[in-house]
């Protein structure tokens, strides 16, 4: 049973890492895109964030099918939708065009970690939770760097680059359907653990639905505090590097590659070792290790006047942040019952599309009025702070139910 968890654990992480390149190539060539088109970063940001709100729109009203149909079949369909957007907006030569292929994004990406959190639940035990979700959920920061390194290994070509990305996609759908195997394996062990979960036992409905809507809706608001950063980071970093630091693609992409390969050993031990606590607090206490020291690099790097001293603050502010991500799904696996698992990660993952509205509109107006990225950097770091005592309030109302 372990060789297939890690088997189909891999096959998600590809799937994230895909999806992931085809989301961040944007903002990654965002300052070639600009120059080329002609185009403002506040206009840039207000698109952005109009391309993404098709996300919050679907995502609701299609999230509801999540836990009926075929997970492979969703599978390849986000993989299809996602490469055909990357190759549309390759070939885009003007705003109507280039929006077409942006919301055609927006109907897919909501749904890649929902997906990947129901296969967890379908397969794995919860004392493995941490685990098998910093083992998908690195491929976020692969992707990132991935998409840098295609930037700077092609030339600087933004349109070349959504074209490999794009046939990355199409790609991996014969071979995750090749490799995709156990799926009868698959529904009996969520057949069987469709009650494990300790909301169900012994309680009256109504207060489970009551206490799964107050700790779902504060899920959120930390989730949403704790992606406006990873928002900013996808979106703007390239242009707080290249524009305002004066680091080229090529120079980035090393140092992404290096930013990854520390990630993601730190998200693995991470996620085991939040394992070894177990429960609610192992995934909490991974959080607090994460992102207190993420926030606090963060606000620091915004009073270095040095572009390497910055840098640096802000490399090691990524890495720091990405330890406590594992925990941001695994939480959703310990709290919510596995049969509505799909059904809540896509309202869950909705933080990110709403915090990637807010942060485009937001940095695009600041970097637009202000000529410089430095207080986007300072607004993320503040909400950091917020998502911490958000979801120490989650742990302790979870505790309080007497669910821990």
């Amino acid at each position: 049973m372990v060789r297939i968890l890690h088997k189909i654990s891999l096959l998600c992480l590809g799937f994230t890492t895909i999806s992931f390149i085809q989301f961040g190539l944007f903002g990654t060539a965002l300052p070639l895109i600009v120059a080329e088109l002609g185009i403002g970063y506040d206009l840039v940001g207000v698109l952005m964030a109009l391309w993404i709100l098709t996300s919050v729109i679907v995502a609701p009203v299609i999230g509801r099918y999540i836990d009926r149909v075929d997970i492979l079949l969703v599978v390849f369909t986000i993989l299809a939708l996602l490469s055909a957007s990357s190759l549309l907006t390759a070939f885009s030569t003007n705003l109507v065009t280039l929006t077409v292929a942006r919301v055609l994004l927006s109907f897919s990406m909501p749904f890649v970690w929902p997906i990947c959190a129901k296969i967890t639940s379908m397969y794995s035990s919860s004392d493995r939770y941490g685990y098998s979700t910093a083992l998908y959920d690195i491929g976020s920061i692969v992707g990132l760097a991935l998409t840098y390194i295609v930037v700077a290994v092609i030339g600087s070509s933004w349109r070349s680059a959504m074209i490999l990305a794009s046939i990355l996609g199409f790609a991996y759908i014969p071979i995750m359907a090749t490799a995709w195997k156990y799926r009868a394996t698959a529904r009996a062990i969520a057949d069987r653990s469709a009650g494990r979960n300790p909301i169900y036992e012994g309680r009256s409905m109504y207060r489970v639905r009551r206490r799964l809507i107050k700790l779902g809706l504060l899920l959120f608001l930390a989730f949403f505090s704790a992606l406006y950063t990873w928002g900013f980071i996808v979106n703007w970093l390239s242009t707080l590097l290249v524009n305002e630091l004066g680091y080229s693609y090529s120079y980035i992409a090393l140092y992404m590659v290096f930013i990854a390969a520390v990630s993601s050993i730190l998200e693995i031990i991470a996620g085991l070792y939040s394992d070894r606590i177990g429960g609610l607090w192992g995934k909490i206490a991974i959080l607090y290790m994460g992102l207190t020291p993420a926030a606090v690099l963060l606000l620091s790097s915004t009073f270095f006047s040095s572009p390497t001293s910055r840098m640096v603050s802000i490399s090691l502010s990524i890495i720091t942040y990405r330890i406590a991500t594992p925990s941001f799904w695994s939480i959703v696996n310990e709290v919510i019952p596995t049969s509505i698992v799909g059904r809540f990660g896509t309202i869950y993952t909705l933080a990110g599309p709403i915090s990637g509205i807010v942060s485009s509109v937001v940095n695009g107006y600041i970097v637009a009025a202000t000529n410089s990225v430095k207080y986007g950097v300072l607004l993320s770091s503040v909400l950091l702070f917020l998502s911490i005592l958000l979801y120490s309030t989650i742990n302790r109302l979870y505790r309080r139910y007497g669910l821990s």
